[in-house]
């Protein structure tokens, strides 16, 4: 099981649709990932980045999501760069599988 986390704020182009606009953009992205939730995919939170956050990584938004694959992890990266989504946002991205963490920062 993969897990995902997208960090992202809005780019000047995004700013610069209208409303109409970046609603038919979403419904198309949403439209879009269907086939993937279908297999899995689960996004399991989609929330704006709290202010008061302490050491708050400088970004307005974040979705966590869960994959069960590479194969479908990849699929989803897929997703955003063919619709666009770097063009309206500016993003970083963590993924990896779930791990002992103590142990590999014990080991580095």
């Amino acid at each position: 099981m993969k897990y995902f986390i997208e960090m992202f704020s809005p780019t000047q182009a995004w700013l610069d649709l209208s409303k109409e606009e970046r609603a038919a953009y979403l419904t198309h992205v949403n439209d879009s990932s269907k086939g993937l939730m279908d297999q899995g995919v689960v996004i399991v939170s989609m929330s704006e980045n709290d202010q008061d956050t302490l050491h708050r990584a400088g970004y307005n938004f974040f979705v966590i999501w869960t994959i069960p694959t590479d194969e479908l992890a990849n699929a989803v990266q897929e997703l955003m760069a063919d619709s666009d989504w770097f063009t309206y946002f500016d993003q970083l991205n963590l993924k990896g599988d779930s791990t002992d963490i103590f142990k590999k920062l014990i080991n580095i």
